[in-house]
């Protein structure tokens, strides 16, 4: 009587494609952009008056103003810290799955071993091979669930980073008197735009100011989400 084990080889290596990790940091991404960098003091995150001069210029007095969409994932600290996080859980998760599968295979070897050198008897194969299923289902279980906490983690710090963003983007556009301030980058909806409008530095500058206010508004979503995660579970 043959032992048939479904060998850990059909089943998909890291099948599991943590696309929000991806996402996350691609959300700012696009191609090589040509920066201007403000002609203004460090310290400053007003607008130059370069810009300020096309008030007047356009139909119904608009000031207009916008930053590369990139530069955030460039130039925000809080960012990058953000980013560099995940990417240590998913390179963990990656550790921790590569293990389990090179277990099972060891496992597997050595119960082909046993069944050459006549060690297993006929009355012992439904046993290995219930035993082995147990072992594929306990790795795929946790290739599947620690996979999706990662993608649903990811979603969350990107929707609380954004929440804190805009919010930092209204109040910077309040102090410099902007009526219109959006992200560009190439590829984008908009073909042109004067570089005379680039608020890129300027812009960068009060999120980094403002780093530590922005950390707690997004620690405190990520509780917020973490509770309600909770809640669902308990009533799932």
């Amino acid at each position: 009587m043959q032992l048939i084990i479904k060998t850990i080889t059909d089943m998909k290596y890291f099948t599991v494609t943590i696309t929000a990790l991806l996402s996350f940091t691609l959300l700012f991404s696009s191609c090589n952009s040509n920066d201007s960098a403000a002609n203004n003091n460090e310290d400053s995150a007003s607008i130059t008056p370069r810009k300020t001069k096309h008030r007047d210029s356009l139909q119904g007095g608009l000031m207009i103003a916008y930053y590369h969409q990139d530069s955030i994932a460039k130039g925000f600290n809080f960012y990058r810290e953000i980013d560099s996080m995940l990417k240590a859980k998913e390179r963990d998760f990656e550790r921790q799955l590569r293990g389990k599968y090179q277990s099972y295979q060891e496992y597997e070897t050595k119960i082909r071993q046993r069944m050459d050198a006549g060690e297993i008897t006929g009355y012992q194969l439904e046993d290995i091979q219930q035993e082995a299923m147990q072992k594929q289902e306990a790795i795929a279980t946790f290739e599947r669930q620690r996979g999706a906490e990662l993608q649903r983690e990811s979603l969350q710090y990107q929707t609380a980073l954004m929440n804190k963003i805009s919010e930092a983007g209204r109040e910077f556009s309040e102090i410099n008197d902007i009526d219109l301030l959006f992200f560009y980058q190439k590829g984008g909806q908009i073909t042109y735009i004067s570089d005379a409008f680039d608020a890129t530095s300027e812009f960068l500058k009060f999120l980094n100011k403002r780093e530590k206010e922005i950390m707690s508004g997004v620690e405190e979503e990520m509780e917020d989400a973490q509770s309600e995660d909770d809640v669902s579970g308990l009533n799932f």
